[in-house]
């Protein structure tokens, strides 16, 4: 604090507008009346937010995902710090850096960014699989070319992870036959129902681990049970949402580049603890480690499905539906669409699926939304940006 009170003009001033000063911290509720940091303000005031007495650094671009891009210069300190911690993690699954693994993530679209791309596969060891063009040629090509290339876990998107689970499963392959150590999901909140079919198909344990671009890692799955937060690099708090639930706050401790205070990165999370009492770093019983738990991530702030007649409901809210069709092999990937008069779901179906389950399905939705939705089945969804799935998106984002 003392550092953005001296270097930062943005923070400066906008403690000073609160009334706050460093001296004014003296515990975690001051803490607490600090103003976040929202991803429009990080867009309009990023100049003022640069230290005037900047160490080194590079520059962390998000994909857009969340539907506001934005760059933040990150200090080499922050970086370090965000990888450290992503490899104590894996240790913890018994890899470690340096291990040849699969990769499940995006390939750039443009030749410059693609051969940057390599490198770094190179550099940290991994086969990349592009989550781009996972179809079943594609997936029995790639299964064929990691038992004769060996890896010793896998790592990626977890709609990725289950995309390649399915088809190793769906053309009778033996995916044991890999011997991964673990599969570690990233960038996108696993679902226990892909947790499951992740572990049916590889036989190891799948774990979560939780972060962003600007920030770094914030929470990593350890094996006594619950992610962890690495209280050596970040602060996480929670604060609650309009519609009553808790949203992130994120500060990066090593950052001196761009210092980044309770930055609400957008995502939702069910606390372990209970915030409001202050008792927000529980631990399971006679752990041994002592980081604290970070709770279960629920999704996006902010993404809520306009129905017809106005009403709004969390985007994240019908994912529950989901659970025994994925967990049961008919449908691998769903999607709700928003048009402006309507919302359509769109499905990729699995081995199991009859037409029969349609109006199930149909009747299902309706009993959650509490509207007729029109369902569209088809073959995969356009990923875009790093080739994250979204469970919603806004029609205007993929079409004219």
């Amino acid at each position: 604090m003392r550092h953005c009170w001296d270097t930062v003009p943005y923070w400066r001033r906008t403690w000073e507008a609160a009334g706050f000063a460093p001296g004014d911290l003296k515990s975690m509720a001051d803490w607490r009346r600090l103003p976040a940091l929202s991803k429009a303000q990080l867009q309009e005031h990023a100049a003022e937010m640069r230290s005037t007495a900047a160490p080194p650094g590079l520059v962390a671009a998000t994909s857009g995902s969340s539907g506001t891009p934005v760059q933040v210069d990150r200090a080499h300190l922050s970086w370090a710090h965000a990888h450290a911690n992503v490899f104590r993690a894996w240790r913890w699954w018994g890899v470690d850096c340096g291990e040849r693994h699969a990769y499940f993530w995006g390939v750039p679209l443009d030749e410059k960014s693609r051969r940057t791309a390599a490198r770094k596969d190179r550099f940290f060891n991994r086969v990349r699989c592009s989550a781009f063009t996972l179809d079943p040629e594609r997936a029995r090509a790639f299964f064929d070319s990691l038992l004769r290339d060996r890896t010793t876990f896998a790592l990626g998107y977890p709609s990725a992870l289950t995309q390649f689970a399915d088809e190793v499963r769906a053309q009778g392959l033996d995916g044991r036959a890999l011997r991964w150590k673990v599969a570690i999901a990233t960038a996108e909140v696993l679902r226990e129902e892909q947790r499951e079919r992740i572990a049916a198909a590889f036989g190891c344990p799948v774990v979560d681990s939780y972060g962003c671009a600007e920030i770094g890692v914030a929470g990593l799955e350890h094996p006594e049970g619950g992610m962890r937060v690495p209280v050596e690099s970040v602060v996480v708090d929670q604060a609650r949402t309009a519609e009553g639930g808790w949203e992130l706050l994120l500060t990066d401790l090593h950052n001196a580049r761009m210092p980044m205070l309770r930055y609400a990165v957008g995502d939702l999370v069910e606390p372990a603890g209970v915030p409001e009492s202050g008792a927000d770093w529980p631990l399971p019983p006679g752990a041994r480690c002592a980081l604290p738990m970070l709770g279960t991530l629920a999704g996006r702030a902010g993404e809520t499905l306009v129905l017809p007649g106005g009403r709004g409901v969390n985007a994240n809210q019908p994912s529950y539906i989901f659970k025994s069709h994925g967990r049961e092999g008919r449908v691998r990937e769903y999607q709700f669409v928003q048009y402006p008069d309507r919302v359509e779901l769109r499905i990729v179906t699995g081995p199991a699926w009859r037409e029969a389950w349609l109006e199930r399905l149909r009747g299902e939705v309706r009993e959650v939304l509490g509207i007729d939705v029109a369902i569209r089945i088809v073959p995969r969804f356009e990923r875009r940006g790093r080739g994250k799935h979204r469970d919603f998106i806004r029609a205007d984002d993929v079409e004219g």
